[in-house]
């Protein structure tokens, strides 16, 4: 019968992600994975052929995990979709409630370490990145769209724009976090926008 490999997939996936978000791509070498997996380098090259290989499953599992959580996120507003602006502002609270409760700084998003290091990665890899952090622009926009149906703004803004606050808040937050070692900052970050979006949107007269 022939053994699940799976396990061990997951595990050189999993120790790779910790290892990239700490090190660097570049600084993070095959040999660094082996130790930290206790596996053998027939093991590691039965799953992964090159390295490159092995990011481009790391990225691939990370855009899998991460638009799962904003298909879930939006899925648990649902609820909410004739009231706009509780919907967005109960979207945001998602993410500061999971990121509030870190015991530890958050240890970072892929796409950044990944985007830090480009030129170690091909096309494909960057124009994959790029184009799941425009689907989470893309759907906040959406979001706040609806909300213009109920509401004006008190200053005009480019949505296109403000809804990637969201991942901005996200990439720089987890840096600043782990710089100033203060594990809820990026949730702190996220409240200021909710605050924002409470002032910015009034209801139509």
């Amino acid at each position: 019968m022939a053994r699940d490999g799976k396990p061990t997939r997951d595990k050189i996936l999993q120790e790779s992600k910790a290892l990239i978000l700490q090190n660097g791509y570049a600084g993070t070498s095959i040999d660094h994975i082996l130790e930290k997996t206790a596996l053998t380098k027939g093991a590691f090259f039965y799953h992964f052929k090159t390295k490159n290989d092995l990011a481009k499953a790391l990225i691939e599992e990370f855009i899998r995990l991460d638009l799962s959580t904003m298909e879930a996120a939006l899925k648990n507003t649902q609820d909410l979709k004739d009231k706009p602006l509780d919907r967005l502002l109960k979207f945001i609270q998602i993410f500061i409630d999971v990121l509030a409760g870190l015991k530890a700084p958050h240890p970072g998003c892929l796409y950044a370490s990944f985007i830090n290091e480009s030129n170690l990665f091909d096309e494909e890899i960057k124009k994959d990145i790029a184009k799941t952090i425009l689907t989470w622009r893309d759907n906040i926009e959406i979001l706040m769209q609806n909300i213009l149906e109920q509401y004006d703004m008190v200053i005009e803004e480019d949505l296109n724009s403000l809804a990637d606050t969201f991942t901005v808040i996200f990439e720089g937050g987890f840096i600043l976090s782990k710089s100033v070692n203060e594990p809820d900052l990026t949730a702190k970050q996220l409240r200021h926008l909710q605050n924002y979006l409470q002032i910015l949107f009034v209801p139509k007269k």
